[in-house]
């Protein structure tokens, strides 16, 4: 039977039209996961040099694949909803519905879509997704309901549907001397973070903005009355506000949930400089204990919303702070319940070097490679013998055709069997970065 992959991006009236100038680079990730006779569901054509380069990696037959390209949409943010596409899309099945339906961004177009096919029981979560559960799985404001419900340790804060209440608890943590975050209930990669501090100087990661206030009052209110609208997008989302830990260690683990259960798809560590830049997988430097604790609050929060009626991947995002006993903590920060800029990582990490890839290799994703196109990137890889071996399991892969069409940058991910071997296959990679 086939199995129907859909590259669609995050809900546009979630997130705005983030997803509009990048659909075509967010969807290539699905390349990753296909496998013989599957029928992708795709916002742009596929890039032939690309789809060549990932299927040959990955030993599929990219003739037995089958495309079904978006041509147009009559509902603005959800292009899965035209009948024309839902039609096309039944002929590439012929006829026959899929027994599995998997999204990049599971939500109730999704659901709306395999019903058009008579495929809506092959959907995960299908009756939760249908009742708008995206949002539960991915807002910010209500992990950290999930959260707390659940016993799963949080950075200290709260949630604030007005500005008085925003007002009180940074100013509580102005005054104590802390620097704070505010985050957009729905965005990606750091990108609706904005950190307030009194101090200069702050070193800060994973935050678009940062903000010096002169004041822990005044200045606080004018800050909310400047920002309120974009933060609550147009006053329809919540705003959440913790402290912020400058020098933290940002780290993930990342889960599929079905109606078996919970199973780990991998755990790692995510850098920004001062957004989303690379991420290593598995996380180097965890201790042991560290990471049980990762993964007990990445598991915590997994059962919760699994007994909701959630069903796929979700990524339970932390950092390590300096706890209250002077130890180091793992707090947990968001949840993502879609595929990420990970889960095709360690997906790829598994078919290329092995189920237990963990065990005695890293994966260390980067997500811009400057460099004119992907068949240049390709070139340079093919021509200094750097692209991924399987006799040696190391090597470089070349994650997508492009990320941005108009500087030209490329991701890639580097396969080698330490950290420092990640270091020198980098710098083999772009010497120029590196000095040599």
């Amino acid at each position: 039977m086939p199995r129907l992959l859909i590259g669609n991006g995050p809900s546009e009236d979630l997130v705005g039209d983030w997803n509009k100038p990048l659909m075509g680079w967010w969807a290539q990730r699905l390349f990753w996961f296909v496998r013989d006779g599957d029928v992708l569901v795709l916002p742009e054509a596929p890039d032939e040099e690309f789809l060549a380069y990932a299927t040959q990696l990955l030993e599929t037959d990219p003739a037995s694949l089958t495309f079904v390209v978006r041509t147009g949409g009559n509902r603005p943010g959800n292009w899965l909803l035209d009948p024309e596409l839902a039609e096309r899309t039944r002929s590439a099945l012929g006829g026959i519905a899929p027994t599995e339906v998997f999204a990049l961004c599971p939500n109730e177009a999704v659901v709306e879509f395999a019903d058009a096919l008579g495929a809506r029981s092959a959907v995960p979560g299908h009756a939760f997704l249908d009742q708008g559960g995206a949002r539960i799985a991915d807002s910010k404001a209500i992990f950290r309901m999930v959260a707390a419900g659940a016993g799963v340790p949080l950075p200290e804060g709260g949630v604030s549907a007005n500005p008085e209440s925003a007002y009180r608890l940074i100013t509580r943590f102005l005054d104590a001397g802390r620097a704070v975050i505010l985050k957009k209930e729905f965005a990606q990669a750091g990108s609706g973070n904005e950190v307030l501090t009194l101090a200069e100087g702050i070193k800060v990661n994973g935050a678009a903005r940062t903000v010096v206030l002169p004041d822990a009052r005044d200045a606080v209110r004018v800050y909310l009355n400047e920002r309120w609208e974009w933060l609550t997008a147009g006053h329809v989302h919540q705003v959440v506000v913790e402290e912020y830990h400058p020098g933290s260690q940002a780290v993930f683990a990342e889960f599929w949930i079905s109606d078996e259960g919970v199973e780990l798809g991998g755990l790692g560590e995510l850098v920004a400089e001062p957004v989303a830049d690379h991420s290593f997988l598995p996380a180097p430097g965890l201790t042991a204990d560290q990471e049980r604790a990762l993964m007990a609050g990445g598991r915590g929060l997994s059962e919760a919303v699994r007994v909701m009626g959630y069903r796929g991947v979700l990524s339970a995002d932390a950092i390590v702070v300096d706890g209250a006993d002077g130890g180091p903590e793992v707090v947990f920060t968001e949840y993502n319940g879609v595929v990420t800029g990970s889960t095709h990582i360690y997906q790829l990490g598994k078919r290329l070097a092995g189920e237990d890839y963990a065990r005695d290799r890293v994966l260390a994703e980067y997500v811009s490679w400057p460099i004119s196109s992907f068949a240049e990137a390709r070139k340079y890889v093919d021509t200094e013998g750097l692209g991924y071996d399987r006799e040696t399991r190391t090597g470089v892969v070349l994650l997508n055709s492009w990320r941005d069409k108009d500087t030209g940058v490329v991701p890639f991910c580097l396969i080698a069997e330490d950290i420092d071997a990640v270091g020198r296959l980098k710098a083999r990679l772009m010497p120029q970065e590196s000095g040599s």
